[in-house]
């Protein structure tokens, strides 16, 4: 609904972390959503309680990273040093340069489903498989046209391996082998064919990664494995990946400057159960207030 926006509003196509590990633009959640917020200082699944969407002057909050999010001016982020809004106003606490906003880091994009995308996942799902779960197969009987195919349909790796094919192979291999417990991930297979191809296709996408005896472990921080799901696109949902981590920031989280668009453009507002939200990596108030 349109309407009266408050303080802790950001820009409508800002993406949300929802609690399966997928992301949505902030303008497009409703009520009832589940998303990820946090909870005694670890990420948690927390339930958007009330929205509302509005045009209001933008202002864009760059950090070292890499990192961008374009919000009101009074919308508060996570730091170090506790809640702090986008500029001065009154008596609030507000940004600085160097100042260590706390999340994850910027979310990777979503992966293209072309056609060598859907080729990749074919691959990885059924070589890697069989897929048994509803939505993998489901989405196998889509990409291949509404047949299921079988390993003996494909059997000569294709010669040159794209960003494209990779990222579907590795989200095919993800859904039928992977695992995401305690906020590790690892993906397996008892052929050693498509071992290796996983961690061609890691080593291409620039995924770090350990390879161990139970599988390929990827490593690094939660925002290397966030990345992860988000890059290949998996059907199925991976909570665990997050739930129960403990809250941080790191140094490429330091704000470099915080300045205005000089335009105003559609902003959403959320309030969750938890009074946060995280929003493209950041950890942003969502409190109502």
């Amino acid at each position: 609904m349109g309407g009266r926006v408050g303080a802790h509003c950001l820009a409508a196509d800002t993406p949300a972390l929802l609690a399966d590990g997928s992301t949505r633009p902030i303008g497009a959640l409703r009520p009832g959503d589940r998303v990820f917020g946090t909870r005694d200082g670890r990420y948690s699944p927390t339930v958007v309680v009330a929205r509302s969407t509005a045009a209001r002057p933008a202002y864009r909050v760059s950090l070292a990273g890499g990192t961008q999010v374009v919000s009101g001016a009074g919308n508060r982020l996570r730091t170090d040093l506790g809640w702090r809004a986008l500029t001065p106003g009154g008596e609030r606490l507000h940004l600085t340069r160097g100042t260590r906003v706390q999340g994850t880091g910027r979310f990777a994009a979503p992966p293209e489903r072309n056609r060598d995308y859907r080729l990749g996942y074919l691959w990885g799902a059924v070589r890697g498989g069989p897929p048994v779960a509803p939505e993998v197969l489901a989405r196998v009987r889509e990409f291949a046209g509404g047949g299921e195919p079988r390993e003996r349909d494909l059997v000569e790796w294709p010669t040159q391996l794209g960003d494209d094919w990779a990222k579907g192979f590795l989200a095919g291999v993800f859904d039928v082998r992977g695992a995401a417990v305690g906020g590790q991930v690892v993906l397996s297979s008892p052929d050693s064919a498509v071992f290796e191809a996983v961690v061609v296709a890691l080593l291409r996408l620039r995924v770090p990664h350990s390879v161990e005896v139970r599988g390929v472990r990827v490593t690094g921080a939660p925002a290397e494995r966030l990345r992860f799901l988000h890059l290949v696109g998996p059907v199925l949902a991976r909570p665990a990946v997050l739930e129960g981590v403990q809250v941080g920031g790191a140094p490429a989280l330091g704000v470099v400057s915080v300045e205005s668009l000089g335009i105003e453009v559609e902003m959403g507002a959320v309030t969750t159960e938890s009074g946060d939200l995280v929003v493209n990596g950041l950890i942003a108030c969502a409190d109502g207030r």
